[in-house]
């Protein structure tokens, strides 16, 4: 009988195309993933690997039953989702979310969510959007909230929960000023280019020709939000970040006009055996504060 660990392993290197690659992402030592790799060879009693190149490569085996092992992995997925839910609406949801809306719109959601199963198990995943993507691809993770790419693997399904706009944020201090004069003479204090709302913030400064005095990259909205009301720098960020708390200590105008958007959405593959809990919790973020008027545009629609 195959190992099905060792089955994803050899899937993550053929995505990888690098043992050392794909054990850094499973957070296995690489002689533990050749072990692996080993023990799948001797069960097949076939190679699945070219090791006369320095990098192995799938040889014509590897290639031929790697879509079988995919599958494999899958249905073991769902076998074990179907399992998990033995008793009437009791289970297991593996939810994915990008930092930027974990202290926004999950927790009411969940707490509804809860509220409606409240034998329901929610285990969360913080990340970066192009990795839940590939979790829920794999299988890891039933679904994900993320900043929408533009496209997506035909296995995916994506709902928009929210489409919003992006704002500059500076010091209260310079209320008035122009989007100008702000980025002339505040450095720039950048949302990580890596994560979704930081390319999108990327692409409008770029399609703009807006030139910035970049200081520092940081993670954390809330980090950036503390920057620069001590009047460290100017960002850029989403509308429903700078939260009711930020209002009075920041100095907050559009990021262009019209606005620049992102948009929030729900991913999960096309078919699965959570399908119950995560319409469920799509409803609720739907129903969620995010999607009401924010405390930031009615402040900014009373000052107009």
């Amino acid at each position: 009988m195959f190992n099905i660990r060792h089955l994803q392993t050899f899937v993550t290197i053929a995505d990888c195309d690098s043992f050392a690659a794909a054990a850094d992402r499973i957070g296995l030592t690489q002689s533990a993933v050749s072990m692996q790799i080993k023990t799948l060879e001797d069960d097949l009693r076939q190679p699945l690997f070219d090791r006369s190149q320095r990098s192995p490569r799938l040889n014509d085996l590897g290639e031929a039953l790697l879509p079988n092992m995919r599958e494999i992995i899958r249905l073991s997925g769902e076998l074990r989702s179907m399992a998990g839910q033995f008793d009437d609406y009791t289970g297991k949801l593996h939810l994915g979310v990008i930092s930027s809306v974990s202290t926004g719109i999950l927790p009411e959601a969940i707490m509804m969510l809860k509220q409606e199963y409240p034998r329901l198990t929610v285990k969360i995943k913080n990340g970066q959007s192009d990795d839940l993507i590939r979790c829920v691809v794999e299988g890891s993770l039933d679904a994900a909230i993320i900043t929408e790419p533009e496209r997506f693997s035909p296995e995916i399904q994506s709902r928009t929960i929210v489409e919003e706009p992006i704002m500059i944020v500076a010091p209260a201090s310079f209320a008035g000023a122009s989007e100008t004069d702000v980025f002339a003479q505040l450095p720039f204090i950048r949302f990580n280019r890596r994560a979704g709302t930081g390319r999108i913030v990327e692409m409008h400064l770029r399609r703009r020709q807006l030139q910035v005095n970049e200081t520092m990259e940081l993670d954390s909205i809330e980090a950036i939000l503390q920057m620069v009301i001590q009047g460290v720098g100017v960002s850029i960020v989403p509308e429903h970040c700078v939260t009711e708390r930020y209002i009075e200590d920041l100095y907050i105008l559009p990021f262009g006009h019209p606005p620049a958007t992102r948009k929030i959405g729900f991913i999960e593959k096309n078919q699965h055996a959570r399908q119950l809990f995560t319409d469920a919790l799509f409803a609720k973020l739907q129903l969620s504060e995010i999607t009401r008027e924010q405390p930031l545009a009615k402040a900014l629609r009373e000052r107009a």
